[in-house]
């Protein structure tokens, strides 16, 4: 079957699936979606799906063909806010379970952890996603914090954590991830900010692995408070027992001891004061004069060096799918609506869309032909190609085909620097209907 055809076939029982029991996802049970209008719950859940970076009016001119019947704006957005933003994220939830093929590395599947600032219109202010005075400024900050969980060799998110912007706390969203996680045994690789010891035990005591990148020795950090100190690589094992206490003894011992403060939180003293812990520190030379240190639980008969090298190193694709989020998908353009309810909708629903747009991307081979360069899939091109097909009540047979044909060379290593024009800003007021 066109594989194009397949995941549309399981995005529509999905969405058809939340439809017949649409009585959970409604804001008020007794009234919404509880007559004949021209907006249906499952319609409207799939044209939210298909929203673009344009105004909303126009965006509804392209989704009903330019009709007469084209709903009005105020229409759209009162019949999208009797849904409860929960209901993209049920639905993501939903097709990643029926889609989901996972790839493993070494038994492994490989999942990054990381977060991103989505910034939203001002005139939203509250206690969780508005900071009152942003960058020394006394001008407000209205935002929401997007942590994912994003599956490295399948190129597809794996969960979604949204918080307020005022209130994000990207290590709590770790632990989040960790606790709602039941795939296959997963290493969870993370950059710097996840630093947490919470974390890391909380990883090993659900059967899975973590990979970390921490301060250097020389930084205020994790590695420098257990005494780690060289100007040199290193590979090593050690062992701490951490405490509460702050007795004579523990401070006289620091290569045994290593005090958690009060305010510090660690779930895992129990009734003991002392909780013995033990992990792996990597530090290695990138470039003349400087390092990076990773801390892992992974097995060093399993692992070598280089291999936690790479694995640190594939950690960038997440880097590479939030630009592809915000610039190709839109989500960097949230101006559809003012309500936090729809702007919640709609950042769940380009998450979905991702997905949706790479497990078809992924599968298609480009042609091997004699050229200078190696060649990879456009992908704007073909998120653009899938969207419009999306649209479509009639699948073509072609669609593969056509997004094989778009292409871009690979030029890896490249010196010469980019030419880069400044531009000035689209006023975020000015793109609102």
């Amino acid at each position: 079957m066109n594989k194009f055809k397949h995941m549309k076939k399981i995005l529509k029982q999905c969405i058809h699936q939340l439809d017949e029991s649409s009585s959970l996802f409604v804001i008020n049970l007794d009234k919404d979606f509880t007559r004949k209008q021209k907006h249906f719950f499952g319609n409207t859940l799939m044209n939210v799906l298909l929203l673009e970076g344009s105004s909303l009016k126009d965006e509804l001119y392209k989704l009903f063909g330019y009709n007469l019947d084209t709903p009005t704006v105020s229409s759209f957005i009162q019949t999208g806010d009797k849904i409860k933003s929960d209901t993209f994220h049920t639905l993501f939830n939903l097709f990643n379970d029926r889609t989901r093929k996972p790839k493993l590395y070494k038994g492994y599947r490989l999942l990054a952890v990381d977060g991103s600032t989505l910034p939203i219109t001002s005139e939203i202010k509250d206690n969780k996603t508005t900071i009152r005075k942003a960058n020394n400024s006394d001008k407000p900050f209205s935002a929401f914090h997007l942590n994912t969980s994003y599956d490295i060799l399948e190129y597809t998110y794996d969960d979604v954590i949204l918080q307020g912007q005022a209130v994000q706390d990207e290590r709590e969203a770790l632990n989040k991830i960790v606790e709602r996680y039941k795939g296959a045994k997963a290493i969870f690789i993370a950059d710097r900010g996840y630093e947490f010891l919470n974390s890391f035990e909380k990883i090993k005591l659900s059967g899975n692995k973590y990979l970390v990148r921490v301060k250097d020795i020389h930084s205020t950090g994790m590695l420098r408070s257990f005494g780690l100190f060289s100007d040199d690589k290193f590979d090593v094992q050690v062992k701490r027992t951490l405490t509460r206490k702050q007795a004579n003894e523990i401070k006289a011992h620091p290569e045994i001891y290593k005090f958690v403060p009060q305010n510090q939180r660690f779930d895992f003293f129990g009734d003991t004061l002392f909780y013995d812990f033990e992990y792996q520190v990597v530090r290695f030379k990138i470039t003349e004069d400087t390092y990076e240190c990773i801390i892992t639980n992974l097995d060093k008969n399993e692992f070598s060096m280089q291999d936690i090298k790479e694995l640190y190193h594939l950690r960038w694709e997440i880097e590479t799918s939030y630009r592809e989020l915000k610039y190709d998908l839109d989500l960097n353009t949230l101006v559809h609506s003012k309500k936090r309810n729809l702007i919640e909708q709609e950042i769940y629903a380009k998450m979905l869309l991702y997905n949706f747009c790479s497990r078809i991307t992924n599968g298609i081979d480009i042609a091997k032909q004699k050229r200078k360069y190696e060649y990879q899939l456009n992908f704007v091109r073909a998120f653009h190609i899938i969207r419009e097909h999306l649209k479509k009540a009639k699948v073509s047979t072609y669609i593969c085909d056509i997004i094989a044909k778009e292409i871009l060379p690979v030029r890896r290593n490249r010196q010469n620097k980019r030419k880069l024009k400044p531009k000035a800003p689209v006023s975020f007021n000015y793109r609102f209907d």
